[in-house]
């Protein structure tokens, strides 16, 4: 009888990819193919350089073109050169991936536009995706020193004492301290999609997250003055020695 031959162990089981925390840059873990695909593409859109201003940012920043098509042809896209690198689900974590995997590299963005943190909410404390947030608002600065970052606080969701609402509030007060008043400046939208009571008007947001035309449209009101303020302001700054125009 033929002795029974060794049988090899089977290989351990993959582990799970992690989401990493909210201040670890991670590539996404699900989806993973299409959303490399975005990231691949905004990268070599960046790569072409001559871009005025940058969002970066979830679906609120993905869908402005779409849902908020009107407003942002009318009030956004004509300031100049605009690049829109949102993706729909994204974390603090993802999007500090993307930016040190070359979503800014040649960019020569000018101005960035930074809306992130809602979807980090359920799943970590308001101090460390605050943290997430510096931690992208420093590579930005990192890699365009030039640039003027205009850092958007987290919108509020839900219906009132949603205790949501309560860590996005917590998470904007950490990151309102990030603002130089130079480099770095903050715009809080949040209060104008609250009426007396608190609640959130379902034309400005249907399902209490994400924004229909006419929440783009509030949005749009806070932006595009701080947008026109930072490229006319940019204009006036002498260029580093390190930014390539």
């Amino acid at each position: 009888m033929s002795p029974v031959p060794d049988i090899p162990p089977s290989p351990p089981p993959l582990a799970a990819p992690s989401l990493g925390g909210p201040a670890i840059a991670a590539p996404r873990p699900w989806a993973q193919a299409s959303w490399r695909a975005q990231h691949d593409a905004f990268a070599a859109r960046a790569a072409q350089g001559g871009i005025d201003v940058l969002f970066l940012g979830d679906s609120l920043t993905a869908f402005f073109p779409t849902r908020g098509a009107d407003v942002w042809n009318r009030e956004i896209a004509p300031l100049g050169n605009v690049a829109n690198f949102g993706i729909e689900g994204d974390r603090t974590q993802f999007v500090l991936w993307r930016v040190e995997h070359g979503e800014l590299d040649g960019s020569q963005a000018r101005v960035v536009v930074i809306m992130i943190g809602t979807n980090n909410l359920a799943a970590a404390p308001p101090a460390e995706i605050a943290r997430g947030i510096g931690a992208i608002v420093a590579e930005v600065r990192a890699r365009l020193p030039d640039a003027i970052v205009l850092l958007n606080a987290i919108l509020p969701r839900g219906a009132p004492g949603d205790p949501l609402r309560a860590e996005a509030l917590d998470v904007n007060a950490r990151i309102a301290a990030l603002a130089d008043g130079d480099h770095v400046r903050f715009i809080d939208a949040g209060p104008r999609f609250l009426d007396a009571e608190g609640r959130i008007a379902p034309e400005l947001m249907p399902d209490s997250l994400h924004l229909g035309a006419a929440g783009y449209e509030v949005w749009a009101t806070a932006l595009r003055p701080a947008i026109a303020d930072a490229l006319s302001n940019e204009r006036r700054s002498t260029p580093s020695s390190g930014r390539s125009r």
